[in-house]
């Protein structure tokens, strides 16, 4: 969870005021998925998908975290294919999604 303090101006003998707001650790429907992390972290990403990949990560800690779980991913396994999404669950996500 990503924490963010702000600080007021201060003048000489002022009680200083400060805010506390947090940022929630969840994936949102303006985080890059699970392959375009997969692809930036192994240098495959077009330059613009990059740049916007790792502008994206200094600022979400879930995409942060993501891409540093898929350094580990092992890369090589042909033949097999990743199974499409069924459609209600798709539909049920896009759905929490979208009230965001």
């Amino acid at each position: 969870m990503r924490v963010i303090v702000c600080f007021d101006t201060l003048n000489s003998g002022d009680r200083m005021k400060t805010s506390v707001s947090t940022l929630p650790f969840i994936k949102t429907a303006a985080c890059p998925a699970s392959a375009t992390l997969l692809s930036f972290r192994a240098g495959s990403a077009s330059a613009k998908v990059a740049m916007q990949v790792k502008e994206h990560l200094e600022s979400c800690d879930f995409c942060d975290a993501e891409s540093r779980l898929l350094a580990h991913h092992k890369a090589g396994r042909k033949g097999l294919k990743t199974p499409e999404i069924p459609m209600n669950l798709r539909i049920l996500a896009e759905a929490i999604l979208a009230r965001r």
